[in-house]
């Protein structure tokens, strides 16, 4: 098997080749259905129904299964289609395709987009949003860093800590079970306690100071991800954008560990994948796409993403 290598070609048949249990993790996102074209007679997103793409997918990610380690996730980044005014509710047939497939389902990760593109439709909301889906292969056992992931807590909750309304104040008050507190161990006020005395501060510390000294309580992101669109300056269209892959690089594939993308596209998954110390291996039915992928890739060893991506409009 051959890492930090873009195979081109059928997704299906190269991933017979690779061995069983061989890949840490896979994020990809497929082809939207019957929206845009990538120029492959062979491509998936064509078919003639919903329930054909998914069965589509669906023959891809068995093949993922396979090759996946016990200790593997999955991540796909997947959107909706409209016709004759309706949603095809596409990601959710996915979804229920992929449990029955054998994949369990961990997170639903909502991407919201603050720069959308505009819509021609003037009867419905305008979509800003898509989904992730984070699917594990065993429940038990998983690869997960939660360190990489974890942000600060609001300045409202450090400063509950000090605040008059904790538990055992309510209860010397009179509150009761009914106000919907529980009151039979005073285990908030305990772990209150514990974290203003790993904190070492005065209750009226500088929030600012006290997250730039990196002593401030954390916790691990919340499932909605506030993300913009990015552009890449070889490219003319829109691409992933890195930080919503480096997120689950990060957190669900150990260091060295190899991240598999079946839809490599331009080659956004290794570009993070690289730069963030993780092997690849990347399947695209495009050879443009795969030679712009290449080009990124070795523009990367030079460079940081940065340099390599603008914000979008």
């Amino acid at each position: 098997m051959k890492t930090n290598h873009i195979y081109v070609g059928d997704n299906v048949e190269t991933l017979k080749t690779l061995p069983d249990e061989s890949v840490d993790m896979c994020i990809t996102s497929p082809p939207y259905y019957n929206l845009r074209d990538y120029k492959n007679d062979d491509q998936l997103g064509s078919e003639p129904t919903v329930t054909d793409f998914v069965d589509g997918l669906i023959e891809v990610f068995s093949e993922i299964h396979r090759v996946m380690k016990p200790t593997g996730s999955c991540w796909v980044n997947i959107g909706d289609t409209y016709s004759d005014k309706k949603l095809l509710q596409v990601p959710s047939r996915f979804e229920i395709a992929m449990s029955d497939a054998g994949w369990s389902l961990r997170n639903e990760i909502i991407w919201n987009k603050p720069n959308p593109q505009p819509i021609s439709s003037k009867d419905r909301f305008w979509s800003n949003h898509e989904k992730i889906f984070w699917f594990v292969k065993k429940t038990k056992g998983y690869y997960f860093d939660r360190e990489p992931i974890k942000v600060p807590q609001a300045e409202v909750s450090v400063r509950r800590m000090f605040s008059n309304n904790n538990l055992s104040k309510r209860k010397d008050a009179g509150a009761t079970e009914k106000e919907g507190f529980s009151l039979s161990s005073g285990s908030q006020d305990k772990h209150y306690a514990k974290m203003r005395e790993s904190l070492d501060i005065d209750k009226d510390f500088d929030y600012d100071e006290l997250v730039a000294s990196g002593k401030c309580p954390s916790r691990p992101m919340f499932s909605v991800w506030d993300i913009s669109t990015t552009s890449y300056k070889g490219a003319h269209f829109a691409v992933y954008p890195p930080e919503l892959i480096e997120r689950p690089i990060l957190s669900t594939c150990p260091p060295n560990g190899i991240v598999i993308d079946p839809f490599m596209g331009s080659g956004t998954t290794a570009v993070v994948a690289k730069n963030n110390g993780r092997q690849y291996i990347g399947c695209e039915l495009n050879s443009e796409y795969a030679e712009l992928a290449e080009k990124r890739i070795k523009e990367s060893v030079v460079s940081t993403l940065k340099d390599y991506y603008k914000e979008g409009e």
